[in-house]
């Protein structure tokens, strides 16, 4: 099947609002506008039933807007085919076991690339490079439900990267993950967002890692955005996160109270910062 040709793959989000319909009507995005232009590497913070996963399952094109419209290169995303529209904006979901469903693990991730009617050589090729990418080549046989939360959810990122999306959307990445593995998980979408030019998206409660790898950070409330700016433009306005119960990262709070400018976003500026201040007082 062909795949979607656009000019650019810039995300615009124009007038949105969303509803879930009755019995339990709830108003979950209002009015919002937002812009990712390609190659961001973005992340969306907040309270759970801010609003988070409804964005992105709008963007996705899992969910259709009750009003507005969500364009990815000038088309919007619910008249791209649903067979292809993987291949411009990839989902992986927050519970993994809502993605994975085939006998092996191999087959769940060549699965894609089939829809896509991809030749058997380069099916073999890139699930193979996929599955190895991941670490997952070593249990290709092995049935995704024999697998731990984090390698199941590994698997899920897998079955949509194999398709090479335009962008790509994660909601909570690191479920499951431990603290090394969760960053491995961060530095292959950093990689895939400076070699290939994705667009990413994560949704996440880690703030740690939003600090380290989000350029971008959006912080949603009651289906509205409040803040939008770099990780130190956002998390120095501590009022507004409370209204959505996010707190900085340890170590940006330990910047902000002993006063250092620029704020630091790892130990390492911490410890830097500090050496230099003893240097002085010699």
């Amino acid at each position: 099947m062909k795949i979607e040709h656009l000019e650019n793959h810039n995300v615009v989000v124009d007038n949105l609002r969303f509803v879930y319909p009755p019995p339990k009507r709830v108003e979950a995005i209002k009015r919002m506008n937002l812009k990712f232009e390609q190659g961001e590497f973005v992340g969306i913070i907040g309270h759970n039933g801010s609003g988070k996963s409804t964005l992105s399952k709008l963007i996705s094109g899992f969910l259709e807007p009750t009003e507005g419209s969500i364009t990815i290169g000038g088309k919007e995303v619910s008249k791209i085919h649903p067979r292809v529209r993987p291949a411009v904006v990839g989902y992986v979901f927050q519970n993994p076991d809502h993605q994975v469903f085939k006998e092996s693990v191999w087959t769940d991730v060549e699965f894609g690339l089939q829809n896509l009617k991809y030749s058997p050589e380069d099916i073999e090729r890139i699930t193979y490079r996929t599955l190895e990418k991941l670490d997952l080549l070593h249990v290709r046989d092995l049935h995704p439900f024999r697998l731990g939360k984090g390698d199941r959810q590994r698997l899920a990122v897998a079955g949509i990267l194999v398709m090479s999306p335009k962008v790509l959307i994660v909601d909570e990445p690191t479920t499951g993950q431990d603290p090394e593995r969760a960053r491995e998980i961060m530095r292959m979408l950093t990689e895939l967002n400076g070699e290939q030019k994705i667009t990413i998206i994560t949704v996440t409660h880690a703030m740690d890692l939003v600090i380290e790898f989000c350029r971008r950070v959006i912080v949603m409330g009651g289906g509205d955005v409040l803040l939008d700016g770099s990780a130190t433009e956002v998390f120095s306005q501590p009022e507004i996160l409370a209204r959505t119960y996010v707190q900085p990262p340890q170590i940006f709070r330990l910047g902000l109270a002993l006063g250092f400018n620029p704020l630091p976003l790892k130990v390492d500026d911490v410890v830097q910062k500090i050496i230099a201040q003893l240097e002085e007082a010699v």
